[in-house]
């Protein structure tokens, strides 16, 4: 019987005395020696590891991760190594299923699932199971084939893909998992990667004029801190860098970050053809990849919340639709990067549910809400999307009762709360809801199309309120007739359908004996702005038993 191949545990280490400890015990059976790099801790840290049983090497910190790297790997003995990090744990009973993958690896690159956790003390349990994760599950290559020409890159965001590709390419994934507890927004700022990070790219940058990587990555961390032009600057000067990647012989760093940073940036600008061309010129030097698929979804989606009219508007929700299938299909398919959570599974259902409620397509649009949940659990915009699904479908009251645990910082859950009451006849619970949804503004919405129901129901309080007012919207539309004022451009490109709008209208206004607002939709100037018009409020009418004025 052949003997197991030997497994080195390798990582870096420096003031890491609270976490290491754990880190270490967690990959006890896993692992034949552990190589432990310090790079110049000054508390307990080398005594930990010591009495943990590791080997231990002083290499003082040169700015530069991949020399880090490098020297535990120049001292490792294993035919394998697992690298890791000290905030980073391998899960309860992984030590099998590690030893199983080497023993019958045909790969040179293992990916590991990496959970990121909620909190610093969440148990793994939890974290596993995704009540206490943020996120996704990212698969990550730390279990590697040890060999001469084995080496990291890149002095920050170190990797060895180069290493692989010289392989082959050669991927496989490992059914082992590992927590991460440092992705927490404490841990994030107390270690200031933010700073550290960019300065080590920018440098990075500067000796690789021929690598647009560092750009992409230059670009995520101004995105990440909200600083769009920042960002827009580095991607700019990545992208200047594509033809001599397109003309590269042998390996070709993957331009894939650096692109979806770009469209993600050009989104953040409404520029939604830039966004196209982007994505069609990635396409064209990394293949089809679902993020590009999910982030042209996105923009398409945008673009039909800004349409003009009624028929750019479907054929924007179409595109959309199909972007978002497409990234769907290939959520089966191993793609060794990927940037957009849930981009091939949970977000693209979701994503497929908001653009079907925008074609008014309830029922279908409950289904692929409900399948992201399956999906994600903890996505809360499907959550949201479930509720206003109930609200469209006619069941006001049980959305009303769902949407109480959305009520929150965001002003979405109050905009469906809202909905809901003035569909129960309640005008001024409505107003209420309408009133702390707007001290959420600032927050911005779950979903961008709720902006527009939010306005529609700005604008319909306000004919409640017996001051109607033009709006470009549908119900704004209604507003201008019956305050006789110029119809605004734009008045019927949003949603709901009149017939919807005008029952609603009707129900609350003939109560609060306002409806003499209501002759204002039937004379010939209605007719002309909105045909139709006078025969649906008659129907209406009719069918709720009101008589008109």
């Amino acid at each position: 019987m052949a003997p197991r191949p030997r497994v080195s545990l390798c990582m870096i280490v420096r003031n890491e005395a609270a976490m290491l400890g754990d880190c270490l015990a967690s990959v006890r059976g896993a692992v034949d020696e552990l190589i432990v790099v310090d790079t110049g801790s000054a508390d307990g840290t080398v005594a930990i590891a010591r009495a943990a049983g590791a080997r231990v090497f002083d290499v003082p910190w040169c700015d530069d991760f991949a020399a880090a790297r490098n020297a535990s790997l120049a001292r490792a003995t294993g035919a394998w190594v697992l690298v890791l990090d000290a905030d980073e744990r391998l899960a309860p009973g992984s030590a099998n299923a590690l030893r199983a993958a080497v023993a019958t690896a045909r790969f040179d690159c293992g990916l590991l699932r990496l959970h990121n956790a909620a909190r610093g003390d969440a148990p793994a349990a939890e974290v596993l199971a995704g009540s206490a994760r943020l996120g996704d599950v990212y698969r990550v290559p730390r279990l590697l084939r040890r060999t001469p020409d084995l080496q990291f890159v890149g002095v920050v965001h170190e990797t060895v893909a180069p290493s692989i590709a010289l392989r082959g390419n050669r991927y496989g994934e490992v059914a082992v998992d590992i927590v991460h507890l440092g992705a927490t927004a404490a841990l994030r700022v107390s270690r200031d990667k933010f700073e550290r990070n960019v300065k080590l790219l920018r440098a990075l940058a500067a000796t690789s004029p021929d690598d647009p990587s560092a750009q992409g990555y230059l670009a995520h961390e101004f995105i990440e801190r909200d600083a769009w032009d920042e960002a827009w600057v580095a991607c700019e000067a990545g992208w200047a860098l594509l033809p001599k990647v397109e003309l590269a012989t042998g390996y070709r760093p993957s331009v894939l970050r650096l692109c979806v940073a770009r469209a993600r940036v050009q989104l953040h600008r409404r520029d939604y053809d830039g966004v196209v061309a982007t994505l069609a010129r990635a396409r064209a030097i990394e293949g089809a990849h679902p993020d590009l698929d999910a982030i042209e979804g996105v923009a398409w989606e945008l673009r039909a919340l800004s349409a003009d009219d009624d028929a750019e508007r479907a054929r924007c929700l179409a595109e959309g639709l199909r972007c978002q299938g497409a990234a769907l299909a290939q959520g089966g398919r191993f793609f060794p990067l990927s940037f957009v959570a849930g981009g091939a599974t949970w977000a693209a259902w979701t994503r497929v549910g908001v653009l079907r409620l925008l074609r008014g397509e309830v029922a279908a649009a409950r289904e692929a809400f409900d399948a992201a949940l399956a999906a994600n659990p903890r996505a809360d915009e499907a959550a949201l999307g479930v509720v206003e699904c109930r609200l469209d479908a006619g069941d006001a009251a049980g959305a009303l009762t769902a949407v109480e645990k959305h009520l929150g910082a965001a002003p979405d859950g109050w905009v469906l709360a809202a909905a809901a009451a003035e569909e129960l006849g309640a005008v001024s619970a409505m107003r209420d809801l309408l009133a702390r949804c707007q001290q959420t503004i600032a927050q911005g919405y779950v979903s961008p199309h709720r902006a527009a129901r939010h306005g529609e129901l700005l604008t319909t309080l306000a004919i409640y309120q017996g001051a109607p007012i033009a709006a470009a919207s549908r119900v704004g539309a209604l507003g201008a007739l019956m305050a006789r004022a110029p119809m605004p451009a734009g008045a019927r490109s949003a949603y709901p359908s009149e017939r919807a709008v005008l029952r609603r209208i009707v129900k609350n206004l003939a109560p609060a004996d306002r409806a003499r607002w209501l002759p204002a939709l039937l004379g010939a100037r209605a007719e002309a702005l909105v045909p139709g018009v006078g025969a649906q409020l008659r129907e209406v009418a009719a069918a709720l038993g009101v008589v008109l004025p």
